[in-house]
């Protein structure tokens, strides 16, 4: 680790420009990240790494929020973490702004806080607002719902994300389309994305593009609903640590299988480069136009940040993500690496407070 904590140190930062988006990505240790805006995101959980954020020099904070799930657990580290952050919020920013607490499956409510979160903040500043939002544990329906509508609107002028890496407990459970799952239990339901649901195109059939994690016995059923006549996945390879490649690898390989797919249906992306999967799915959508884009973020955050900025720039591609019945309580720690992904709206007037 000492290692690694060494290399991505000196890792330099990728910019990605394409027609009036910017997105600046990077990988280092988490504390040597500067941050700050109008709008300081915070989001808790009962995996420990929700709290890492806080090891980030943060400082000039109009406002700040801590996003509380109804859904607290049984090992009381959510309960811990939810005072750990809110007291940091208290002392990063000049007020806090309290949002109702509900589960995390009740969308429509949890949508319209973030958004008049964000409209409420426009409104009061009297320009496009900054925001740096720690995407760690906050399902990637909110980030990419908070993404469509911000950037859609006019109402964000910089969008910063922070994701702490984890290092995950043995997910053998789940190999080879096993029906047990690390994270999720119950069955999942499909949520196209506000101002990311792409053009209605009835007369076309359908191409499937799936980023695909761990949980591939659930993605299998989800993906076949569609009745795609193309489907392409997009593999977190290489992950954050080998078992996680290998893991993946496995994973991807049964999911291939089951839909009778050859290896020119699988795209290997690193599995926190967000650059890298917005590119590749640009890419696919171009080289096959004739076909309706669907894409499943059911992957990594990173991958699902690349469809959400694909979707900003093909209009035509559809994003779902997926919403289980219940998430599995887990601790997942922090491994001390933090991305940071800051996407800039250049037809936006201004400049935006500077972070490193």
């Amino acid at each position: 680790m000492n290692d690694l904590r060494r290399a991505v140190d000196r890792s330099p930062e990728q910019v990605w420009r394409k027609a009036h988006l910017e997105l600046a990505q990077s990988q280092r240790v988490t504390e040597s990240y500067n941050a700050n805006g109008d709008l300081l995101l915070l989001c808790s959980s009962w995996e420990r790494r929700c709290i890492e954020v806080t090891r980030v020099r943060h400082e000039g904070y109009l406002a700040a929020t801590v996003i509380t799930f109804a859904e607290e657990g049984v090992s009381g580290r959510r309960i811990k973490h939810d005072q750990h952050l809110i007291d940091f919020a208290k002392a990063t920013a000049d007020r806090v702004i309290h949002l109702a607490r509900h589960p995390v499956s009740e969308v429509e409510r949890w949508r319209s806080a973030i958004t008049n979160l964000i409209t409420d903040l426009r409104r009061e500043l009297g320009r496009p607002i900054d925001i740096v939002a720690d995407i760690s544990c906050l399902p990637k329906y909110y980030m990419l719902a908070m993404l469509g509508f911000g950037l859609h609107n006019g109402l964000i002028r910089s969008l910063r994300f922070l994701y702490a890496e984890g290092r995950y407990a043995p997910a053998d459970g789940n190999v080879s389309l096993a029906a047990n799952h690390s994270f999720t239990e119950g069955a999942w339901r499909s949520l196209p994305v506000p101002y990311l649901e792409g053009l209605l195109s009835p007369d076309k059939k359908v191409h499937v593009i799936a980023s695909i994690g761990f949980e591939t016995f659930q993605a299998r059923k989800l993906i076949r609903v569609y009745e795609a006549e193309r489907h392409t996945l997009i593999t977190p390879h290489p992950g954050f640590s080998d078992e996680y490649s290998e893991q993946s690898e496995r994973e991807a390989g049964a999911l291939a299988n089951n839909l009778d797919l050859g290896e020119d249906a699988i795209i290997k992306c690193p599995a926190g480069d967000a650059t890298a999967a917005a590119a590749a799915i640009v890419n696919l959508v171009d080289c096959n136009d004739r076909l309706k884009p669907i894409g499943l973020c059911l992957g990594t955050k990173p991958h699902a940040l690349g469809m959400g900025l694909a979707a900003l720039l093909k209009p035509d591609l559809t994003v779902v993500c997926r919403m289980p019945d219940r998430y599995v309580e887990t601790e997942t720690p922090a491994t001390g690496i933090t991305w940071s992904y800051e996407l800039r709206d250049l037809s936006v007037a201004g400049d935006p407070k500077q972070t490193t």
